[in-house]
């Protein structure tokens, strides 16, 4: 049994359930809340990408020791990206790092496929990639603060290169000439450079009492259709072949596409939110605000709230897949009416934003003030919270989604 930690996850914890899922080992997913009520058991636990201050808020005092207990007893520990810095020292203790921090906000906004080396000796690795050099997706990652004596934690793999596909923000690094970004460098001090590349470590591993953890700052869960992505998919089965004991005949996650999930649950105000959702996002392609990724993912232009509509439609088209079940129904019937009233508050004040974003855009060198960046800021936080920890009409929207999931 893998147990799956669902707070402040978003479009990664989908991604997680979806890879999850595909393998047909037994789950089940869990708030923080239920870990510290009812404890932990099974094999693992695993946690998606996301805040790991908000899940670390989430379990609480009493949620933290006992996923402590849990790994401490044996149990496993897998995290990815937030669910890696939760584990960290400065949260839950199993690994004994910390995370960096990072002074330059654009060495976070980085996005795509690094070249990174893996281990040679850890049987964590997959024999077929062992001491080969791996293609491996991050998305807006953390970075972890190696120390220089370090005897207690095994570094997996390391950052190497830029992948062909490398964001920097909303600009792609790959396709930048060396001295045009030099010539950035010294005329306006910017540096795009991403200093991931600098040899730091990717993916590490240890042990905390009788159990392990693995703490990855590449999202391996990331669906094999994203071109580059099979070997980190290679390399979650592998995990999961390892430390839960099952033979898994698949060697690739399965394709995932939001858009194209099947509508098990024909509820006309989920369709409805559905289809306004598209709507605002056709809207803010059309607009150059959004832009396609791949089968599941839109990027965004800098200060577009692109994390957020990325959730939204995560959230929306997977509830939508869902069996309505007696406890899916008897929830809905108690969210419905304020989840309508949200939902049309959100669909009209961000078409208005979106349209006010691409104005303030257009104005930004004729007139420049016209449009107060201020405003669109406050808007902004109302609707859709911070970048980095939500909030807003847009977060209620998603909770009140996932209870149903």
């Amino acid at each position: 049994m893998i147990a799956i930690l669902w707070d402040a996850s978003h479009i990664w914890g989908y991604l997680l359930l979806h890879a999850v899922r595909s393998t047909g080992i037994p789950f089940r997913v869990l708030k923080g809340l239920d870990i510290a009520q009812t404890g932990l058991s099974g094999k693992m636990l695993m946690v998606p990408g996301g805040s790991a201050r908000r899940k670390a808020e989430a379990l609480g005092s009493a949620g933290a020791e006992e996923v402590r207990r849990f790994v401490r007893n044996g149990g496993r520990y897998v995290g990815f990206c937030g669910g890696a810095g939760l584990a960290l020292a400065g949260n839950l203790g199993l690994c004994p790092w910390n995370r960096d921090g990072m002074t330059d906000r654009l060495q976070h906004l980085v996005s795509g496929h690094f070249s990174c080396s893996l281990s040679s000796e850890s049987a964590l690795i997959p024999p077929e990639l062992a001491g080969k050099t791996a293609l491996l997706p991050v998305w807006w990652p953390g970075r972890f603060n190696e120390p220089e004596k370090n005897d207690a934690v095994e570094v997996l793999a390391r950052y190497r290169a830029p992948g062909p596909d490398l964001y920097v923000a909303d600009m792609p690094y790959a396709s930048m000439p060396a001295d045009i970004l030099a010539e950035w460098n010294a005329m306006y001090g910017v540096t795009l450079r991403p200093s991931l590349l600098d040899g730091r470590p990717c993916a590490v591993a240890g042990t905390f009492g009788r159990g392990s953890w693995l703490l990855s700052y590449s999202h391996l869960e990331t669906p094999a259709d994203f071109p580059g992505s099979e070997q980190a998919g290679s390399w979650f089965l592998h995990i999961l072949r390892t430390w839960c004991g099952s033979s898994l005949a698949m060697n690739a996650l399965p394709a995932l596409n939001f858009d194209a999930l099947p509508v098990l649950w024909e509820d006309n105000t989920l369709l409805c939110a559905n289809t306004a959702l598209k709507g605002l996002i056709a809207l803010a392609r059309e607009l150059g605000l959004l832009f396609p990724r791949n089968s599941w993912l839109l990027g965004w232009r800098s200060g577009v709230p692109g994390a957020q509509f990325n959730s939204l439609n995560a959230a929306l088209s997977t509830t939508l897949s869902l069996p309505p079940d007696a406890r899916r129904l008897r929830l809905w019937k108690e969210r419905r009416h304020d989840f309508e009233q949200a939902f049309s508050l959100f669909s009209q004040g961000a078409r208005s934003w979106l349209l006010a974003r691409r104005l303030a855009d257009t104005l930004a060198d004729s007139a420049p003030g016209m449009l107060p960046r201020e405003l669109l800021v406050d808007q902004r936080r109302a609707l859709f919270g911070s970048p980095m920890f939500g909030g807003g009409l847009c977060e209620q929207l998603l909770d009140m989604l996932e209870e149903l999931v």
